[in-house]
């Protein structure tokens, strides 16, 4: 079983806060209809309460997030949540932090979900198949991650 001890909401908070575009360019910000937003009051919530569990967290995901993110900064931290993952297969929870976020970077940098079943690798596949250009550089940066 995961606990919020054995993740590191601090490093995903980091890479998920570098793909923020900022007052800047988005003019204002609204976190409830914004993709990373959401990802950030996510992280913000499970590391308040010390949980891992977001209660509906996948269901709240903003689906009208239409603005262009930078890609690189998203795999990056698409990359970062699926080294958090726990690879929980059978016991893999929708309501997790690690799921609901990697769920609304996936909806930022593919612009739809995938089915998740706990496991990294099978995801990677899943992603790749629909998606080569982007599954590549997916599982590339994962590869290059995974090395430090």
């Amino acid at each position: 079983m995961m606990t919020a001890r054995n993740v590191d909401l601090e490093k995903i908070q980091g890479a998920i806060d570098r793909c923020c575009k900022t007052v800047a360019e988005c003019g204002t910000c609204n976190k409830a209809h914004c993709l990373i937003g959401f990802a950030q009051t996510a992280l913000a919530y499970a590391r308040q309460k010390n949980t891992v569990r977001i209660p509906r967290g996948h269901e709240l995901i903003p689906q009208d997030d239409l603005r262009v993110y930078y890609q690189q900064d998203l795999i990056a931290a698409l990359v970062e949540v699926l080294m958090q993952c726990q690879d929980c297969r059978d016991n893999h929870e929708e309501e997790c932090v690690i799921n609901v976020t990697r769920r609304a970077l996936e909806l930022a940098l593919l612009g739809e979900n995938f089915d998740y079943e706990g496991s990294v690798s099978a995801y990677l596949m899943q992603v790749g198949r629909h998606s080569p250009g982007t599954g590549g550089r997916l599982l590339q940066a994962y590869k290059e991650r995974k090395k430090r």
